[in-house]
């Protein structure tokens, strides 16, 4: 009797043990895409505001070690994205980014991925993103460093899509909210 207790004692705590996991599963779905939307959590507020003028560095050198700078205003709206070596969220929605840039008529020269981090994780962000952006290292640059904070950046990723103004009409940390964007508004400026 006493070793068939111990066995129901012991299938109990299996089937206890079985729920607890089923149910944090449930709530991990329930929560992940809140997280990633920027519903949750600490991605409040640590993205620039719509209609902000976004400032124009005075140098900045992408991974290719060529010297880029930001569209001319009057030329047409444009994209700019920071990002961070390991963070977790940034390579989660890179396969989403990446769609985003492939099927916007931007093009490279109108789009730019600034990465926060040691060179050799910026390496990652070179080889996903090179063909659809420019990748700029932020630590080795003090003007990109300053734009940074001027736009007061503290969340990662951070994308933004600057009208021909250089004003911020798109401002969000969700690739996905980012691909929902007016897709008219990214139209190249007709000459």
């Amino acid at each position: 009797m006493g070793n068939a207790l111990s066995v129901l004692a012991l299938l109990m705590a299996s089937a206890a043990c079985g729920l607890a996991v089923a149910v944090a599963l449930r709530v991990k779905k329930i929560l992940d895409p809140l997280t990633e939307e920027g519903a949750l959590g600490p991605r409040r507020g640590g993205a620039p505001s719509i209609g902000t003028t976004v400032p124009v560095p005075s140098s900045m050198v992408d991974t290719d070690g060529n010297e880029v700078s930001f569209p001319a205003v009057g030329s047409g709206p444009w994209i700019l994205a920071f990002q961070m070596v390991g963070c977790s969220g940034c390579q989660q929605q890179m396969p989403e980014y990446k769609k985003f840039l492939s099927g916007v008529p931007l093009g490279r020269e109108r789009t730019f991925s600034l990465v926060v981090g040691e060179t050799g994780g910026v390496a990652y962000y070179r080889d996903e993103l090179d063909a659809l952006s420019h990748v700029i290292p932020v630590d080795s640059q003090e003007p990109v460093r300053d734009l940074m904070k001027e736009l007061g950046v503290s969340v990662f990723p951070t994308y933004l899509v600057v009208d021909e103004h250089g004003a911020i009409n798109t401002s969000t940390q969700s690739s996905t909210r980012l691909a929902q964007s007016d897709g008219a508004s990214l139209s190249p400026a007709v000459s």
